[in-house]
């Protein structure tokens, strides 16, 4: 179950309360999560950006512009008492735009190094080099 989200606006239309994505794991083991890379996230708020479903949640944010839309602390954990032992793995690396501060470094986000970021870039990820073309990751 790997989501991936290369290139896409993501425009919300929430007037209370929307959320992007929403993931839950077994074990932290599982090969499972969303990533966004190169994306583009506007409209009205306010919006978390994820939210853990689970104890072993796992969402990544890679090169994304964030509008000024994002909730306060922007990643929410759905109230799991579960969560409070940080097992999530909430992720920027090299976000911007007035609501990115929102979204990195903040509660259960890290932000991240190339290194821990790589894996969420490659196609590696998705098992992507026995079916996406070279050209396109």
């Amino acid at each position: 179950k790997w989501n991936v989200l290369q290139e896409c606006e993501l425009h919300s239309i929430a007037t209370r309360f929307g959320s992007i994505a929403a993931h839950d794991r077994n074990s932290p083991d599982e090969k499972s999560g969303f990533a966004f890379v190169n994306c583009t996230v506007t409209g009205t708020g306010p919006l978390y950006v994820g939210r853990a479903m689970g104890q072993y949640s796992r969402i990544v944010y890679s090169y994304t512009y964030f509008d000024n839309l994002v909730a306060q602390g922007g990643w929410d954990d759905w109230d799991h008492v579960n969560n409070q032992n940080k097992t999530v793995f909430f992720g920027v690396y090299k976000c911007w735009g007035p609501g990115a501060a929102a979204v990195g470094g903040v509660g259960m986000a890290k932000e991240l190094d190339f290194g821990t970021a790589h894996p969420f870039l490659a196609k590696s990820f998705v098992n992507g080099r026995h079916w996406i073309a070279p050209w396109d990751a």
